[in-house]
């Protein structure tokens, strides 16, 4: 008999998804809980099931190889669904096993069966902790009192599955903040040196020097003034944006802060250098988000070519200073 699918499931199925442990090798941890629940009970066989939207998944097994089956044919997907432990003495007896797969034959010979269901700390029955042995008889209540007991260890062994999980979602999330500009999702300047002292060292062993394209924008300052830092937030966005759509997804594109931007280009053939810094000047306020009314806004660029060897900051230094003389050539103009 098919199990019925309890009424939170979706939200069952995610918390599931939460432990981090679908989907990998069999858990040598979970997999002592299951040679010590066949010790305990008598069983040949114990595994931890995990039932997933269509599958029952097993995370760790003692007297069979891990598998995974339909959700349909899953003795286990009965025990999720009503939340309590079962145990009976012959499943070929029992009207919600005596059809199924596990007990016909067809994938396995069960009759005595005891499982219980493994929560996560909401409470949602992720899988079980199951035993089972072909031939029927009934566990003594000593075994299913020490049953019970580890599979509490079991939700406190996933629990710390789902803990890992969060850990390292937040250190992900930590890492990115720390090396990339909350406005616009760019590199900051700490990954940017680090980037750009790559490519020095990788240019020292290939001969090829990055290009440097130190960004500055010309009437920056009046958006701020005339419309208000939220109208100049919207107008550093655009230029982020500007700025990753003019080169190659390989190269890094960076904000150092305020209205400066670096762009860092490997391998760029010598007679593409004055076409990219010639594209991000001709950059003008209908690319950049200027509000109506805005005074004219642009882009002053610095180029350069690293001379082998150089640091990051002997780079960034000389773009910085061929920005202003570029931006000054174009006031004068």
């Amino acid at each position: 008999m098919r199990a019925p699918v309890p009424p939170d499931d979706a939200a069952r199925v995610a918390a599931l998804q939460r432990l981090g442990i679908l989907d990998r090798p069999p858990a040598p941890d979970l997999e002592g809980l299951t040679r010590l629940a066949t010790y305990v009970t008598g069983a040949p066989v114990g595994v931890v099931n995990l039932i997933d939207t269509d599958r029952q998944w097993q995370a760790a097994a003692t007297g069979m190889a891990c598998g995974q089956f339909p959700r349909d044919d899953s003795m286990c997907a009965h025990v999720v669904a009503a939340g309590v432990p079962v145990h009976v003495a012959d499943a070929s007896l029992d009207p919600r096993f005596a059809d199924g797969p596990f007990v016909t034959g067809v994938v396995a010979d069960v009759r005595m069966y005891a499982s219980l269901p493994l929560r996560d700390t909401d409470g949602y029955a992720v899988g079980t902790l199951c035993v089972v042995d072909p031939v029927a008889r009934t566990l003594e209540a000593g075994q299913f009192a020490a049953l019970r007991d580890i599979a509490a260890q079991a939700e406190a062994l996933l629990e710390l599955r789902r803990q890992h999980v969060e850990l390292v979602g937040v250190l992900a999330e930590v890492d990115h903040y720390a090396t990339h500009d909350a406005l616009t999702g760019l590199v900051n300047r700490r990954l940017l040196v680090d980037r750009l002292e790559q490519a020095l060292n990788r240019a020292q062993r290939s001969g090829r020097p990055p290009t440097v394209f130190f960004c500055d924008l010309d009437g920056f300052k009046a958006v701020n003034d005339a419309f208000g830092h939220d109208a100049g937030d919207e107008v550093l966005v655009a230029v982020s944006r500007r700025l990753r759509s003019l080169v190659r997804p390989t190269d890094t594109v960076a904000r150092l802060g305020g209205d400066e931007f670096v762009v860092v280009c490997e391998d760029l053939p010598d007679d593409m250098v004055f076409d990219v810094a010639d594209r991000l000047r001709r950059t003008g306020p209908a690319d950049l988000g200027a509000p109506a009314g805005c005074p004219p806004l642009g882009i002053s660029v610095g180029t350069v070519t690293a001379a082998l060897p150089s640091t990051a900051g002997d780079v960034l230094r000389l773009a910085d200073r061929l920005m202003y003389a570029d931006k000054a050539s174009r006031r004068s103009r």
